[in-house]
């Protein structure tokens, strides 16, 4: 007796209407009031919406601040093999 093969088509196409319709009514209804709802969650969109971060990307790479980072790193990491001595002055 397998349970998925007595259902009808009618039936599995309404229940996946429905939770297919449940699940857009979650995204784009209750996670919006909840964010709306609290002020930290609210500044928090505000941020990522002012400086164009879309937090759907998994990897940011055309947001200004990543740029700034990685440059930063590259010269750190580029420069730590000089040892740089404070005292000395500069010629």
């Amino acid at each position: 007796m397998n349970p998925i093969a007595e259902k009808s088509l009618l039936h599995r196409l309404r229940n996946f209407v429905v939770l297919f319709g449940a699940a857009l009514l979650f995204v784009y209804v209750f996670l919006p009031f909840l964010t709306d709802s609290f002020n930290v969650l609210t500044r928090m969109s505000a941020y990522l919406d002012k400086n164009g971060i879309d937090p759907s990307r998994y990897y940011y790479t055309d947001v200004e601040q990543v740029k700034e980072a990685e440059e930063y790193l590259d010269s750190v990491l580029n420069n730590e093999n000089k040892i740089v001595n404070p005292n000395a002055s500069s010629q």
